[in-house]
């Protein structure tokens, strides 16, 4: 009996420090679960309502906020489409509002005021212009 009851306490301890293993693993991954669902405490950038200019000519600083706009929405793009299509479908049209919000975040948070009002500017009216093709190449917009 004296074997047995050693067995069973060893076999006791050994699942309380797997158990207490998984636990351990359990908490980071609820952490960064969270982390993924809600983003970080960070102020609402305010977008200001975009008024296309008179005329069609970008600044250098303009075409770098463009560039780095660029970047993000395409990364942002990736991460989203995977939560949209792994969305059950009743909160589909919540995530592409809240995609659109991130966009319109992301443009006003690298400078562009308009948000992603002035990118669509920049990108149907401004990047065509042949008048500014050298200020996007001297931003780092490679064709």
């Amino acid at each position: 009996m004296s074997k047995r009851s050693l067995v069973i306490s060893l076999l006791a301890a050994a699942s309380f420090f797997v158990a207490c293993g998984d636990v351990e693993q359990a908490q980071p991954a609820a952490k960064q679960a969270a982390a993924v669902q809600a983003p970080e405490n960070s102020p609402i950038v305010e977008v200001k309502p975009f008024t296309a200019p008179a005329q069609p000519v970008v600044t250098l600083e303009q075409a770098k906020r463009y560039v780095k706009a660029s970047a993000g929405l395409v990364e942002l793009g990736v991460v989203w489409s995977t939560k949209i299509d792994q969305a059950p479908d009743a909160e589909k049209v919540q995530m592409l509002e809240a995609y659109n919000v991130a966009r319109d975040q992301l443009c006003a948070r690298v400078g562009l005021t308009g948000g992603i009002a002035e990118y669509n500017w920049i990108t149907a009216v401004a990047l065509p212009n042949k008048d500014n093709k050298a200020t996007f190449e001297a931003a780092g917009l490679k064709k």
